[in-house]
């Protein structure tokens, strides 16, 4: 039988704060006490929402280098190739050398459609990803095993790296299905965290790529919209038969 999973994404931790952000901005140029900052923007949110947008309207990104996040995520070799890729973050991936499959641990990640039509070809690999393990090591063995193949790892990235980089990039249209719904679902665990600069982002974001509306006329008649961030959203969920979280959907539809 073949063990055939979706993607999932978990938020472990985030760091630093817009609040903190905001504060140190006291505290760097005005003497203030790290206290005396905090409690001042506390007491003034909009002293928060005004210094946060100014720092990403303004381009004085490097302060967003301050907050950050982590999270595990679980997806198929196909995403992680690409995912590694970005190079300002750290990553703990699970290692196909040291791992044996052959213990029942042989999972794939496909959209259910593709799994429909590869699932017999999966199954044979499983099948000779066993029969090689009776005579190689793992790391031997795994050059058999597929793209499909489930993968866990663990990243961690800067504010400024996921939200001007990494989502602009990942989130268009032109972008891997799988790799889109992924960071979608590492958007939508940010957006009560950061959500002056999630909300700014988003209002922005077919500005933050020069090809982040790839093919839309093509696609704006399939979903009723010219909105190129819908289109992303609704086509990734769609295809991989995953519903849109609560606070996305309430994002798309504010």
């Amino acid at each position: 039988m073949v063990n055939i999973i979706s993607p999932r994404v978990m938020l472990v931790f985030t760091w630093g704060g817009e609040e903190l952000v905001a504060a140190m901005t006291d505290v760097v140029y005005r003497a203030y006490s790290i206290e005396d900052a905090l409690d001042r923007v506390r007491k003034n949110p909009d002293i928060v929402r005004r210094r946060i947008t100014n720092f990403l309207r303004d381009g004085h990104h490097s302060v967003l280098e301050f907050m950050g996040a982590s999270w595990f995520i679980e997806g198929s070799r196909a995403f992680t190739h690409e995912l590694v890729r970005h190079r300002v973050a750290s990553y703990w991936q699970e290692s196909q050398r040291y791992v044996d499959y052959a213990k029942g641990q042989l999972r794939y990640v496909l959209p259910p459609k593709l799994a429909s039509e590869l699932g017999s070809y999966l199954e044979n690999v499983g099948h000779a990803y066993v029969g090689a393990r009776s005579s190689m090591e793992p790391e031997d063995a795994r050059y058999i095993l597929p793209n499909a193949m489930a993968s866990r790892v663990w990243v961690q990235m800067n504010v400024r790296e996921f939200f001007l980089n990494f989502i602009p990039l990942r989130t268009g249209l032109g972008a891997f299905h799988e790799i889109r719904l992924i960071a979608w679902l590492m958007f939508n665990t940010l957006l009560d965290k950061f959500p002056i600069t999630a909300r700014w982002v988003w209002d922005n974001l077919p500005k933050l790529h020069p090809d982040y509306c790839r093919n839309v006329d093509k696609l704006k008649t399939i979903y009723g919209t010219e909105d190129c961030r819908v289109i992303s959203i609704k086509d990734a969920f769609e295809k991989w038969g995953i519903e849109i979280p609560t606070p996305l959907r309430e994002l798309i539809s504010s």
